[in-house]
């Protein structure tokens, strides 16, 4: 799957969507999407050309859990024929109200060599 496509499917949460890290604007929102690449990978295509495989580790930030965005979320990548396991974790901060889920997961995704 592009790249392209899947930041175009996270769109349809409406939810903040930011890659590499929360802008300061979204840094305190909830629910909230980060995601950002954890590793390349060549592949050979045909005729000696090499496309771009990245992991991309996704991350769910809310301050329940199975949050419906997240059901969403789920969702949306069934649809595109994902299927990654999605992990979890409760985050414990110094102010109990600022206490937040972690969801996570990886998928691997083709970009352009342009990008």
């Amino acid at each position: 799957m592009k790249k392209t496509d899947f930041v175009n499917a996270l769109s349809e949460l409406d939810i903040p969507i930011n890659e590499g890290q929360s802008s300061v604007n979204n840094a305190s929102k909830y629910p909230r999407i980060v995601f950002w690449e954890i590793a390349w990978d060549d592949k050979l295509a045909s005729d000696d050309v090499y496309i771009t495989i990245e992991t991309i580790q996704v991350s769910f930030f809310s301050r329940k859990p199975r949050h419906d965005k997240l059901l969403e979320l789920r969702d949306i990548m069934r649809k595109l024929g994902l299927h990654p396991t999605i992990y979890h974790e409760y985050v414990e901060e110094k102010n109990k109200d600022r206490n937040y889920y972690h969801s996570y997961f990886t998928v691997e995704l083709e970009v352009d060599n342009d990008e």
